[in-house]
């Protein structure tokens, strides 16, 4: 049995971090992952495991090979200890939090949303536009969960679900190329000369953590502004109905 709280089995980790259990084996098997605390034949695997598979999974999103990802670990545990690894896996996971996948079955996404809202066809549509993803056995994988929080979300506000699709389609491609613009003040102005023959240093790891800086002050920005627009958009649309300090 576990001794502390929050410790789990390898099938209860890899559904907390909403991934198949053989891609936490596979993360073992390159070393990617700490071994559990064996009790008899069972594993036991903590808080630590978890903020350490949810990191691998952040840098994969963001472009990471496993090798990769492998390298930044072990110049990070090169030289510290177990807390500065540990304190080193929270700082890049809070910056790159954003994107959290969830495996639930058709039912469980169904009832995320008023009934019969969301029908074959949408689901269909969902796939398409990347908000949803083939599982395994017979689940559906959400690569970011906030799709399932918001879209459920708004469908309860009333907002019909194929205008919930109309919008994420439409935002994306202004999201896009914003994110071109963030990119390109990244190249320019933040990179080191000379990166492209200097791929296997710290500086490497160090221009990683600094674009998913980046990433999160481009998100900070983008919501200041959108509250700005918002306002403005909606004083003059709605009038007294919606003033300025209230949205």
């Amino acid at each position: 049995m576990p001794e502390d709280d929050g410790e789990m089995r390898l099938d209860a980790l890899a559904a907390e971090a909403g991934v198949a259990s053989t891609t936490v084996r596979l993360y073992q098997q390159r070393g990617l992952l700490p071994r559990p605390r064996l009790v008899g034949r069972t594993g036991w695997y903590g808080p630590a495991h978890l903020a350490r598979l949810r990191l691998v999974l952040r840098l994969q999103e963001q472009g990471f090979s496993l090798a990769g990802i492998a390298r930044l670990l072990e110049s990070w545990e090169h030289g510290g200890d177990l807390t500065d690894l540990l304190d080193a896996e929270a700082q890049v996971d809070a910056l790159l939090h954003r994107r959290t996948a969830r495996e639930v079955t058709p039912q469980e996404l169904s009832a995320r949303f008023p009934a019969e809202a969301l029908t074959p066809e949408l689901v269909s549509r969902a796939v398409s536009l990347g908000l949803v993803e083939g599982g395994s056995d017979g689940r559906l994988r959400v690569p970011d969960v906030r799709f399932l929080e918001v879209g459920s979300e708004l469908a309860r506000l009333g907002v019909p679900l194929e205008v919930v699709l109309d919008q994420w389609e439409e935002l994306r491609a202004d999201t896009d190329r914003i994110a071109e613009r963030f990119v390109a003040v990244f190249e320019a102005d933040l990179l080191p000369e000379g990166w492209e023959g200097d791929l296997e240093d710290e500086r490497l790891a160090a221009a990683a953590a600094t674009l998913a800086r980046l990433q999160h002050l481009a998100g900070q920005v983008l919501v200041a502004a959108l509250d700005t627009s918002m306002a403005a958009a909606a004083q003059a649309r709605l009038g007294a109905l919606a003033s300025p300090d209230e949205i």
